[in-house]
């Protein structure tokens, strides 16, 4: 193939592949979705239909998965309403998303 040689040369193989997804990335990820959630449906008042079309625009994940880690996250979700975090500390937090 065209190229392989150059690639091969600038990528090295030196570690072996893994398959599937890294844990640490889904636990950011999740932890970020769930503060989304948090944000639309306490700050910006969207109901859960509203709220799951928009992690979905947000993560490009299908409305089923957002809603079982949602529902696997529900006690996160308490943690930030009892807390009562406000979207400052949610910008900081999260600074790559518009609150």
């Amino acid at each position: 193939m065209r190229g392989k040689k150059l690639f091969n040369d600038v990528i090295k193989n030196d570690t072996e592949l893994r398959k599937g997804r890294n844990d640490e990335l889904l636990v950011k990820r999740n932890n970020c979705m769930i503060a989304r959630y948090y944000y639309y449906g306490y700050f910006k008042e969207k109901c859960f239909e509203e709220i799951i079309q928009l992690l979905v625009a947000d993560f490009f994940i299908s409305p089923l998965r957002i809603a079982r880690i949602v529902q696997e996250n529900s006690d996160k979700i308490k943690e930030l309403k009892d807390k009562r975090v406000s979207v400052y500390l949610l910008q900081q937090h999260f600074p790559q998303y518009r609150w």
